[in-house]
């Protein structure tokens, strides 16, 4: 269940949950995993298409109390953190006025990624470098979308497995870890990133498991500069780089959805893991 096309009328959920009365709600371009709409623009609803709790909206007013520009969730008339609409948990933020973040922005995008890593405090789970969406594309490989390549696919998530065990033998510094950091999660306003959003992957990890969003940008080389990046270790930035690539295929495949984003997100970025490591080389230890 959805909530309801643009409506000029009071709709009911966010009157029980919320006590709202909204007179406006229109569809906004929503994530991979959500869908999103703005109420009488002031409001930004969030419903996830799984039935999974959302996870770490605790946090959010721990990360804005850091003063990171974080929206934290609007509580319901209950005083909880979310609320349902069927068995869809839907949660309802502050709108931020301004556009999502590109490749071109890598200067505010660096300088953000940078303030977030300063950040000391926030209780968060450490990573682990698991990757079970990956290990279940192995078991996929004949998928009609990836079995032309499967061999490709194998030796890539083999070759994530080597590094793993080579990254997990390193002591790196941990700071608060986004882990999806950039594009439709940052909005960006006048020059400076206003909102930083979908914190629910982060955890303590290396801040090199974030930086992977470098070679996403249009200068890989000035955005690091920028960052302030020194000492980083290879290897993490090897796992980064791949497990992003093979997570948002394993995400596409698995779930039956994007084919054009196993190729973009997926393949394309597999074929320049060398170039991107060899981008990264000279600000590693």
């Amino acid at each position: 269940m959805t909530l309801p096309p643009p409506m000029h009328t009071q709709p009911p959920d966010l009157a029980r949950d919320y006590g709202l009365l909204v007179t406006e709600l229109h569809p906004h371009p929503g994530g991979f995993e959500s869908d999103c709409w703005v109420a009488d623009g002031l409001w930004f609803v969030k419903m996830w298409r799984g039935s999974a709790p959302p996870a770490r909206l605790d946090v959010l007013n721990d990360l804005g109390a850091a003063g990171l520009p974080v929206p934290a969730p609007v509580p319901t008339v209950t005083g909880e953190l979310y609320a349902t609409l069927g068995a869809r948990p839907y949660a309802l933020f502050p709108f931020v006025q301004g556009r999502t973040c590109h490749g071109d922005d890598w200067r505010e995008t660096a300088r953000a990624l940078r303030r977030v890593h300063e950040v000391d405090g926030i209780r968060l789970p450490r990573t682990t470098m698991d990757e079970p969406e990956v290990w279940q594309l192995r078991e996929r490989l004949d998928h009609r979308w990836i079995r032309d390549r499967r061999s490709e696919v194998a030796d890539s998530i083999l070759r994530l497995e080597r590094t793993i065990d080579r990254a997990s033998l390193k002591a790196v510094q941990r700071v608060v870890c986004h882990r999806d950091f950039g594009g439709s999660n940052l909005i960006v306003d006048d020059g400076e990133v206003v909102a930083m959003l979908d914190w629910e992957q982060a955890v303590l990890g290396p801040r090199e498991h974030d930086l992977w969003i470098a070679a996403e940008s249009t200068n890989t080389e000035s955005f690091l500069a920028e960052y302030g990046a020194r000492d980083l270790d290879l290897d993490h930035i090897e796992y980064a780089l791949l497990a992003r690539a093979l997570r948002d295929m394993a995400a596409r495949v698995l779930g039956e959805t994007d084919r054009p984003g196993v190729d973009t997100w997926g393949f394309q970025r597999i074929a320049r893991l060398e170039r991107d490591l060899e981008l990264f080389h000279p600000f590693c230890t």
